[in-house]
């Protein structure tokens, strides 16, 4: 924990860091930073630290008021260190101890400082205005899906009735996109620029991944991880959660209800590669999703609402092979017409 402790006190990597951050660090020292950043978990944690705060307290390379920096990082050290407990309830997780958050103010404060000096190292020279960047929206009907190329090279596959947005290219400090909808993100790793989706009910940060994320429009949000790290801020008070690959979590945005579970591949994201997965699922899920996945609006009759499951998958089939295997287990006949399917119960 020493070595730890002085870790946090190396003025050279911290302005380094401060480098990075306010857009003044050069080709060399970019090089010695990931260097030293690949080195050990430690210093990429150090990093970590650096940036999360950096997020929170909302502070840009670009501030030109020095005490108002050192105000806002001061007021939320100070809060870490009061009630880290109820600003930072990682489940199954160790919360770092005050002492610990006290070290990292001392190196966040040198932080701020060098970067303060670097974005105005000459106050004779105007800053130039900040070039508009454009976004993109990519926005697709039922019965539709897309695969998708950002910036950064990082891979969106987005699912039927989802948007995305996110721009032109990424800035200097982050990589954000906005969703609504469902997409699986195949993302670069970039352990300087961490790569933020928001969507309805959570923002979920990670540097390099492979993962899940369903929010549609007033359903329920649910994070599934395949690979890597991610950190889910969710609520009014932004309570964090760190999530480990075959780890998911669902969060009702109404009710504050939150699920972790064990994900089952199958069920969460293979419906990139064109399967069609139900595990005990009620009637509305098989109509929902079928709906949704072929573009057709369901007319029903006689369903008496009894309480049923079905269970079953298929791979890149076609929707009159799944009705008719269904129908014979679920006593029902169906009639598609175009873009209508009616389906009437015996």
């Amino acid at each position: 924990m020493t070595e730890k402790i002085n870790m946090l006190k190396n003025n050279k990597y911290t302005e380094l860091i401060a480098k990075k951050l306010s857009g003044n660090i050069s080709k060399s020292e970019e090089e010695t930073l990931s260097i030293w950043l690949s080195d050990s978990k430690q210093n990429q944690e150090y990093f970590d630290i650096h940036n999360s705060l950096w997020f929170d307290t909302k502070v840009r390379r670009l501030s030109k008021n020095a005490d108002n920096i050192f105000i806002g990082i001061s007021a939320a050290i100070q809060e870490e260190d009061v009630s880290t407990e109820s600003r930072y309830q990682i489940q199954e997780r160790k919360i770092r101890p005050s002492y610990m958050w006290k070290g990292i103010a001392a190196a966040i404060v040198l932080l701020v400082a060098s970067v303060f000096i670097f974005n105005n190292m000459d106050n004779s020279k105007e800053q130039p205005e900040a070039q508009s960047i454009q976004l993109v929206k990519k926005s697709l009907p039922t019965g539709q899906k897309m695969k998708i190329f950002l910036p950064d090279g990082s891979t969106v596959w987005l699912n039927a009735e989802s948007s995305i947005t996110y721009p032109e290219r990424f800035d200097d400090v982050n990589r954000m996109v906005t969703l609504t909808g469902e997409a699986f993100f195949d993302v670069n790793k970039d352990s300087l620029k961490p790569f933020i989706v928001k969507t309805q009910n959570m923002d979920i940060t990670v540097l390099g991944t492979k993962f899940n994320v369903n929010s549609y429009q007033g359903e329920v949000t649910d994070v599934a991880l395949e690979s890597g790290n991610v950190m889910i801020s969710a609520g009014t008070n932004e309570t964090k959660y760190l999530l480990t690959p075959g780890e998911g979590i669902s969060i009702n945005g109404k009710s504050g209800e939150t699920i972790r579970y064990d994900v089952d591949p199958k069920l969460a994201y293979q419906w990139k590669d064109g399967m069609i997965y139900f595990d005990k699922a009620d009637f509305n899920e098989v109509i929902n999703k079928l709906s949704r996945w072929y573009g057709v609006e369901f007319i029903i009759e006689n369903y008496n609402g009894d309480n049923w499951v079905y269970s079953a998958e298929f791979k890149n089939d076609y929707l009159n092979n799944i009705l008719h295997s269904m129908s014979f287990t679920k006593g029902f006949q169906y009639e598609i017409d175009q873009n209508k399917v009616k389906i009437k119960f015996n």
